[in-house]
């Protein structure tokens, strides 16, 4: 590839990115060539759909998650890393903002999704053995507790950017055993998370 189209690609991708920051997937071709600085042409000529465009987006997401995940089940201390888990993923999402929406279904990061989704579930299951985490916590039930935290750091980002860490300890506490009461529902599950990703406007716009 020429260096000129090294650029325009990286400034598309860039352009992308920004975007699905602001709004999700509620973005159009048109608006991230004129965000690039490009002709519509240049886009499409790289990424032939929105669609193609949106996974090359994921790959890199879902890489960093599954980093994430797998340097948290490398934790020296087994019952520590869910806890460590949960922490990184709320840190990560501080500083780049970037939910996982509408990129969470793209054919490209599946490998990576299932594989972060397994380490999430051996994480759980050191933490469980531990005793350091309710027997009734389930993988996707950990997914929704930091949908909860990242949405809280988004909505407070301004008016009270550090606040979101005292409720993060509150939810971090609250998966600990010692007096629970039986949850309301049962588990969500992973038919249930695709459901909720789809349907929120917040996880997926477009």
């Amino acid at each position: 590839m020429r260096c000129d189209a090294a650029r325009n690609r990286e400034r598309v991708l860039a352009a992308a990115l920004e975007l699905y920051r602001e709004r999700g997937g509620a973005f159009t071709v048109e608006e991230v060539a004129s965000r690039a600085g490009v002709g519509v042409g240049t886009v499409y000529r790289r990424f032939p759909t929105k669609n193609a465009l949106l996974d090359e987006l994921a790959r890199p997401f879902f890489e960093q998650l599954l980093t994430t995940a797998q340097a948290a089940h490398g934790h020296p201390e087994p019952a520590e890393r869910l806890e460590v888990f949960i922490r990184a993923m709320a840190e990560q999402h501080a500083i780049d903002g970037v939910r996982s929406g509408r990129l969470w279904d793209a054919a490209v990061a599946r490998p990576l999704r299932d594989e972060y989704v397994r380490t999430l579930g051996l994480i759980l299951a050191e933490a469980r053995a531990a005793g350091r985490v309710r027997a009734d916590v389930e993988p996707y039930d950990v997914g929704v507790v930091v949908w909860s935290i990242t949405g809280l750091i988004d909505a407070t980002q301004h008016a009270a950017p550090v606040i979101w860490r005292r409720y993060l300890d509150l939810l971090v506490d609250s998966l600990r055993p010692g007096g629970e009461r039986p949850l309301a529902t049962r588990p969500v599950t992973q038919g249930d998370w695709e459901d909720l990703v789809a349907a929120s406007p917040v996880l997926r716009l477009g």
